[in-house]
Protein backbone atom coordinates (compact mmCIF):
# COMPACT_ATOMS: atom_id res chain seq x y z
CA UNK A 1 0.00 0.00 0.00
CA UNK A 2 1.34 3.47 -0.88
CA UNK A 3 2.36 5.82 1.90
CA UNK A 4 0.37 9.10 2.23
CA UNK A 5 3.09 11.23 0.64
CA UNK A 6 2.93 9.07 -2.49
CA UNK A 7 -0.86 9.14 -2.76
CA UNK A 8 -2.74 11.66 -4.83
CA UNK A 9 -5.39 13.91 -3.28
CA UNK A 10 -8.35 12.04 -4.71
CA UNK A 11 -6.97 8.75 -3.29
CA UNK A 12 -7.80 9.85 0.29
CA UNK A 13 -11.46 9.02 -0.30
CA UNK A 14 -10.47 5.48 -1.21
CA UNK A 15 -8.18 5.30 1.82
CA UNK A 16 -10.98 6.43 4.15
CA UNK A 17 -13.35 3.92 2.59
CA UNK A 18 -10.83 1.09 3.03
CA UNK A 19 -10.24 1.88 6.70
CA UNK A 20 -13.96 2.03 7.48
CA UNK A 21 -14.66 -1.11 5.47
CA UNK A 22 -11.98 -3.19 7.19
CA UNK A 23 -13.01 -2.06 10.69
CA UNK A 24 -16.65 -2.72 9.79
CA UNK A 25 -15.86 -6.20 8.46
CA UNK A 26 -13.95 -7.08 11.63
CA UNK A 27 -16.87 -5.95 13.81
CA UNK A 28 -19.38 -7.86 11.69
CA UNK A 29 -17.26 -11.03 11.84
CA UNK A 30 -17.21 -10.76 15.62
CA UNK A 31 -20.98 -10.25 15.71
CA UNK A 32 -21.38 -13.45 13.72
CA UNK A 33 -18.83 -15.23 15.92
CA UNK A 34 -20.65 -14.13 19.09
CA UNK A 35 -24.07 -15.07 17.69
CA UNK A 36 -22.92 -18.57 16.74
CA UNK A 37 -21.42 -18.98 20.21
CA UNK A 38 -24.68 -18.03 21.88
CA UNK A 39 -26.82 -20.25 19.64
CA UNK A 40 -24.59 -23.29 20.22
CA UNK A 41 -24.51 -22.79 24.00
CA UNK A 42 -28.31 -22.35 24.13
CA UNK A 43 -28.88 -25.50 22.07
CA UNK A 44 -26.41 -27.54 24.14
CA UNK A 45 -27.86 -26.19 27.40
CA UNK A 46 -31.40 -27.16 26.36
CA UNK A 47 -30.28 -30.60 25.25
CA UNK A 48 -28.37 -31.22 28.49
CA UNK A 49 -31.33 -30.19 30.64
CA UNK A 50 -33.75 -32.32 28.60
CA UNK A 51 -31.54 -35.39 28.98
CA UNK A 52 -31.22 -34.86 32.71
CA UNK A 53 -34.96 -34.36 33.16
CA UNK A 54 -36.03 -37.37 31.12
CA UNK A 55 -33.44 -39.58 32.83
CA UNK A 56 -35.20 -39.02 36.17
CA UNK A 57 -38.67 -40.66 36.21
CA UNK A 58 -39.58 -38.90 39.46
CA UNK A 59 -38.91 -35.40 38.15
CA UNK A 60 -42.62 -34.50 37.88
CA UNK A 61 -43.31 -35.75 41.40
CA UNK A 62 -40.41 -33.68 42.72
CA UNK A 63 -41.67 -30.63 40.89
CA UNK A 64 -45.21 -31.12 42.25
CA UNK A 65 -43.95 -31.63 45.80
CA UNK A 66 -41.72 -28.54 45.86
CA UNK A 67 -42.02 -24.85 45.14
CA UNK A 68 -39.72 -25.19 42.16
CA UNK A 69 -36.61 -23.98 43.98
CA UNK A 70 -35.04 -27.45 44.09
CA UNK A 71 -35.59 -27.88 40.35
CA UNK A 72 -34.09 -24.45 39.67
CA UNK A 73 -31.01 -25.31 41.72
CA UNK A 74 -30.68 -28.67 39.96
CA UNK A 75 -30.86 -27.08 36.51
CA UNK A 76 -28.30 -24.47 37.58
CA UNK A 77 -25.92 -27.25 38.68
CA UNK A 78 -26.36 -28.96 35.32
CA UNK A 79 -25.38 -25.76 33.54
CA UNK A 80 -22.33 -25.23 35.77
CA UNK A 81 -21.05 -28.74 35.11
CA UNK A 82 -21.32 -28.51 31.33
CA UNK A 83 -20.52 -24.84 30.65
CA UNK A 84 -16.86 -25.67 30.04
CA UNK A 85 -17.69 -28.26 27.37
CA UNK A 86 -20.24 -25.90 25.82
CA UNK A 87 -17.66 -23.12 25.66
CA UNK A 88 -15.11 -25.36 23.95
CA UNK A 89 -17.60 -26.64 21.36
CA UNK A 90 -18.95 -23.14 20.74
CA UNK A 91 -15.58 -21.47 20.22
CA UNK A 92 -14.32 -24.23 17.93
CA UNK A 93 -17.41 -24.28 15.72
CA UNK A 94 -17.83 -20.51 15.57
CA UNK A 95 -14.15 -20.16 14.67
CA UNK A 96 -14.94 -21.99 11.46
CA UNK A 97 -16.45 -18.68 10.32
CA UNK A 98 -13.01 -17.12 10.42
CA UNK A 99 -11.39 -20.18 8.84
CA UNK A 100 -13.87 -19.95 5.97
CA UNK A 101 -13.39 -16.20 5.53
CA UNK A 102 -9.62 -16.22 5.91
CA UNK A 103 -9.04 -19.62 4.29
CA UNK A 104 -5.33 -20.37 4.24
CA UNK A 105 -4.44 -17.13 6.03
CA UNK A 106 -4.96 -18.81 9.40
CA UNK A 107 -2.18 -21.26 8.63
CA UNK A 108 0.12 -18.59 7.19
CA UNK A 109 -0.47 -16.30 10.18
CA UNK A 110 0.45 -19.05 12.63
CA UNK A 111 3.44 -20.25 10.62
CA UNK A 112 4.64 -16.80 9.59
CA UNK A 113 8.38 -16.13 9.94
CA UNK A 114 9.35 -14.74 13.32
CA UNK A 115 9.75 -10.97 12.98
CA UNK A 116 12.39 -10.93 15.74
CA UNK A 117 13.92 -13.75 17.81
CA UNK A 118 12.20 -14.18 21.17
CA UNK A 119 14.49 -14.98 24.06
CA UNK A 120 13.38 -16.52 27.39
CA UNK A 121 14.38 -13.25 29.08
CA UNK A 122 12.04 -11.20 26.91
CA UNK A 123 9.17 -13.63 27.44
CA UNK A 124 9.63 -13.46 31.22
CA UNK A 125 9.62 -9.65 31.08
CA UNK A 126 6.39 -9.71 29.05
CA UNK A 127 4.88 -12.06 31.63
CA UNK A 128 5.98 -9.75 34.44
CA UNK A 129 4.21 -6.89 32.68
CA UNK A 130 0.94 -8.83 32.49
CA UNK A 131 1.01 -9.44 36.24
CA UNK A 132 1.75 -5.78 36.91
CA UNK A 133 -1.28 -4.85 34.83
CA UNK A 134 -3.34 -7.43 36.75
CA UNK A 135 -2.33 -5.96 40.12
CA UNK A 136 -2.94 -2.31 39.21
CA UNK A 137 -6.26 -3.15 37.61
CA UNK A 138 -7.38 -5.20 40.64
CA UNK A 139 -6.68 -2.25 42.92
CA UNK A 140 -8.67 0.06 40.64
CA UNK A 141 -11.62 -2.35 40.64
CA UNK A 142 -11.60 -2.46 44.43
CA UNK A 143 -11.77 1.34 44.43
CA UNK A 144 -14.57 1.45 41.84
CA UNK A 145 -16.60 -1.16 43.77
CA UNK A 146 -16.66 1.13 46.80
CA UNK A 147 -18.27 3.86 44.66
CA UNK A 148 -21.01 1.68 43.12
CA UNK A 149 -24.57 1.45 44.51
CA UNK A 150 -25.15 -1.13 47.23
CA UNK A 151 -25.69 -4.61 45.81
CA UNK A 152 -23.82 -3.92 42.58
CA UNK A 153 -20.26 -5.25 42.35
CA UNK A 154 -18.00 -5.59 39.32
CA UNK A 155 -15.78 -8.11 41.09
CA UNK A 156 -18.76 -10.24 42.17
CA UNK A 157 -20.07 -10.26 38.61
CA UNK A 158 -16.70 -11.43 37.32
CA UNK A 159 -16.38 -14.00 40.12
CA UNK A 160 -19.80 -15.48 39.33
CA UNK A 161 -18.86 -15.85 35.67
CA UNK A 162 -15.53 -17.50 36.50
CA UNK A 163 -17.07 -19.88 39.06
CA UNK A 164 -19.02 -21.53 36.25
CA UNK A 165 -15.72 -22.51 34.60
CA UNK A 166 -14.00 -23.93 37.70
CA UNK A 167 -14.41 -27.51 36.49
CA UNK A 168 -11.76 -29.70 34.83
CA UNK A 169 -13.20 -29.11 31.35
CA UNK A 170 -13.83 -25.46 32.13
CA UNK A 171 -10.19 -24.97 33.10
CA UNK A 172 -9.09 -26.59 29.84
CA UNK A 173 -11.13 -23.94 28.04
CA UNK A 174 -9.84 -21.02 30.14
CA UNK A 175 -6.16 -22.01 30.10
CA UNK A 176 -5.73 -23.66 26.69
CA UNK A 177 -8.59 -23.68 24.18
CA UNK A 178 -9.82 -20.12 24.76
CA UNK A 179 -6.38 -18.43 24.49
CA UNK A 180 -5.43 -20.34 21.32
CA UNK A 181 -8.61 -19.54 19.41
CA UNK A 182 -8.82 -15.97 20.71
CA UNK A 183 -5.28 -15.28 19.51
CA UNK A 184 -5.99 -16.83 16.12
CA UNK A 185 -9.02 -14.58 15.77
CA UNK A 186 -7.95 -11.30 17.33
CA UNK A 187 -4.18 -11.19 16.80
CA UNK A 188 -4.32 -13.39 13.71
CA UNK A 189 -7.39 -12.64 11.58
CA UNK A 190 -8.38 -9.19 12.89
CA UNK A 191 -5.03 -7.59 13.67
CA UNK A 192 -3.50 -9.16 10.58
CA UNK A 193 -6.26 -7.63 8.46
CA UNK A 194 -5.71 -4.13 9.89
CA UNK A 195 -1.91 -4.01 9.89
CA UNK A 196 -1.78 -2.47 6.43
CA UNK A 197 -2.89 0.80 8.08
CA UNK A 198 -0.05 0.68 10.62
CA UNK A 199 0.87 -1.66 13.47
CA UNK A 200 -0.32 0.71 16.21
CA UNK A 201 -3.71 1.13 14.55
CA UNK A 202 -4.09 -2.65 14.17
CA UNK A 203 -3.04 -3.32 17.78
CA UNK A 204 -5.38 -0.68 19.24
CA UNK A 205 -8.49 -1.62 17.25
CA UNK A 206 -8.01 -5.38 17.65
CA UNK A 207 -7.57 -4.79 21.40
CA UNK A 208 -10.73 -2.68 21.59
CA UNK A 209 -12.70 -5.42 19.85
CA UNK A 210 -11.01 -8.01 22.08
CA UNK A 211 -11.97 -6.10 25.22
CA UNK A 212 -15.61 -5.51 24.35
CA UNK A 213 -16.04 -9.04 23.02
CA UNK A 214 -15.58 -10.44 26.53
CA UNK A 215 -18.97 -8.99 27.48
CA UNK A 216 -18.19 -8.70 31.22
CA UNK A 217 -17.87 -5.13 32.47
CA UNK A 218 -14.91 -5.98 34.69
CA UNK A 219 -13.04 -7.67 31.85
CA UNK A 220 -13.61 -5.11 29.08
CA UNK A 221 -10.93 -2.55 30.08
CA UNK A 222 -8.59 -5.24 31.43
CA UNK A 223 -8.83 -7.32 28.24
CA UNK A 224 -8.20 -4.16 26.20
CA UNK A 225 -5.00 -3.35 28.10
CA UNK A 226 -3.75 -6.95 28.02
CA UNK A 227 -4.74 -7.03 24.34
CA UNK A 228 -2.36 -4.14 23.67
CA UNK A 229 0.51 -6.15 25.14
CA UNK A 230 -0.50 -9.32 23.29
CA UNK A 231 -0.82 -7.35 20.06
CA UNK A 232 2.63 -5.84 20.54
CA UNK A 233 4.06 -9.31 21.20
CA UNK A 234 2.42 -10.71 18.07
CA UNK A 235 3.56 -7.79 15.89
CA UNK A 236 7.15 -7.67 17.14
CA UNK A 237 7.76 -11.40 17.56
CA UNK A 238 5.03 -13.73 16.28
CA UNK A 239 1.50 -14.98 16.77
CA UNK A 240 2.96 -17.99 18.56
CA UNK A 241 4.44 -15.61 21.14
CA UNK A 242 1.07 -14.02 21.90
CA UNK A 243 -0.55 -17.46 22.16
CA UNK A 244 2.06 -18.66 24.67
CA UNK A 245 1.77 -15.42 26.65
CA UNK A 246 -2.04 -15.59 26.70
CA UNK A 247 -1.95 -19.19 27.97
CA UNK A 248 0.50 -18.21 30.71
CA UNK A 249 -1.61 -15.21 31.76
CA UNK A 250 -4.83 -17.22 32.05
CA UNK A 251 -3.05 -20.05 33.85
CA UNK A 252 -1.53 -17.73 36.44
CA UNK A 253 -4.86 -15.96 36.88
CA UNK A 254 -6.56 -19.25 37.72
CA UNK A 255 -3.82 -20.30 40.16
CA UNK A 256 -3.70 -16.97 42.00
CA UNK A 257 -7.35 -15.90 41.97
CA UNK A 258 -9.68 -18.83 41.45
CA UNK A 259 -8.34 -21.80 43.40
CA UNK A 260 -9.55 -20.39 46.72
CA UNK A 261 -6.40 -21.24 48.70
CA UNK A 262 -5.51 -18.33 50.99
CA UNK A 263 -1.81 -19.17 51.11
CA UNK A 264 -1.59 -19.31 47.33
CA UNK A 265 -3.54 -16.06 47.03
CA UNK A 266 -1.22 -14.29 49.50
CA UNK A 267 1.93 -15.57 47.80
CA UNK A 268 0.46 -14.62 44.45
CA UNK A 269 -0.28 -11.10 45.65
CA UNK A 270 3.29 -10.60 46.87
CA UNK A 271 4.63 -11.97 43.60
CA UNK A 272 2.45 -9.55 41.63
CA UNK A 273 3.84 -6.62 43.64
CA UNK A 274 7.35 -7.77 42.79
CA UNK A 275 6.33 -8.10 39.12
CA UNK A 276 5.03 -4.52 39.16
CA UNK A 277 8.27 -3.14 40.60
CA UNK A 278 10.39 -5.04 38.06
CA UNK A 279 8.12 -3.95 35.19
CA UNK A 280 8.52 -0.29 36.14
CA UNK A 281 12.29 -0.72 36.30
CA UNK A 282 12.45 -2.36 32.86
CA UNK A 283 10.10 0.25 31.38
CA UNK A 284 12.32 3.08 32.60
CA UNK A 285 15.47 1.33 31.43
CA UNK A 286 14.12 0.67 27.92
CA UNK A 287 11.91 3.75 27.53
CA UNK A 288 13.84 5.03 24.49
CA UNK A 289 13.53 1.68 22.71
CA UNK A 290 9.82 1.51 23.51
CA UNK A 291 9.23 5.03 22.20
CA UNK A 292 11.07 4.17 19.00
CA UNK A 293 8.98 1.03 18.53
CA UNK A 294 5.76 2.98 19.02
CA UNK A 295 6.84 5.63 16.53
CA UNK A 296 7.78 2.98 13.97
CA UNK A 297 4.28 1.51 14.15
CA UNK A 298 2.48 4.83 13.68
CA UNK A 299 -0.43 5.02 11.26
CA UNK A 300 0.40 6.14 7.73
CA UNK A 301 -1.98 9.09 8.05
CA UNK A 302 -3.10 10.94 11.23
CA UNK A 303 -6.80 10.68 10.33
CA UNK A 304 -6.64 6.89 10.09
CA UNK A 305 -7.96 6.63 13.65
CA UNK A 306 -10.84 9.02 13.05
CA UNK A 307 -11.79 7.01 9.97
CA UNK A 308 -11.73 3.81 12.02
CA UNK A 309 -13.80 5.28 14.84
CA UNK A 310 -16.37 6.54 12.33
CA UNK A 311 -17.39 2.96 11.54
CA UNK A 312 -21.05 2.51 12.57
CA UNK A 313 -20.67 -1.27 12.85
CA UNK A 314 -17.82 -0.80 15.34
CA UNK A 315 -19.93 1.37 17.64
CA UNK A 316 -22.94 -0.94 17.40
CA UNK A 317 -20.67 -3.79 18.50
CA UNK A 318 -19.38 -1.69 21.41
CA UNK A 319 -22.90 -0.74 22.57
CA UNK A 320 -24.28 -4.27 22.29
CA UNK A 321 -21.40 -5.91 24.18
CA UNK A 322 -21.50 -3.21 26.85
CA UNK A 323 -25.21 -3.91 27.25
CA UNK A 324 -24.45 -7.61 27.64
CA UNK A 325 -21.99 -6.76 30.39
CA UNK A 326 -24.40 -4.44 32.20
CA UNK A 327 -27.11 -7.10 32.22
CA UNK A 328 -24.74 -9.44 34.04
CA UNK A 329 -24.47 -7.02 36.95
CA UNK A 330 -28.04 -8.03 37.86
CA UNK A 331 -28.42 -11.58 36.44
CA UNK A 332 -31.91 -12.90 35.81
CA UNK A 333 -32.85 -16.07 37.73
CA UNK A 334 -33.64 -19.26 35.82
CA UNK A 335 -37.41 -19.53 35.37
Amino acid sequence: METPREMKIYDWKLFRRDVRKDVRNCALMLFLFFAVNVVIIVIMSASTIDIEIFSDPDILNKLAASDGQEITEALTDIGDESIGLMSIVAVVISSLVFFILRKKRFITDLAAPVAEPLTPKIFIILLLATQAIQLVYSLLIMLVDTLLPEGVSLSDSYGAAMDELLTPIGLVYVILVGPIFEELIFRGAIMGNLRRFGDNFAIIFSSLLFGFYHGIILQIPFAFIIGLLLGYAAARWSLRTSIALHIAVNGLSVVISDIGNDDIATAGGLAMIACTVLTVIFAIKWRKILKARIRSGAAYYPRTYSYGFSSVAFWIFVVVMTGVGLMQLNPMPIL
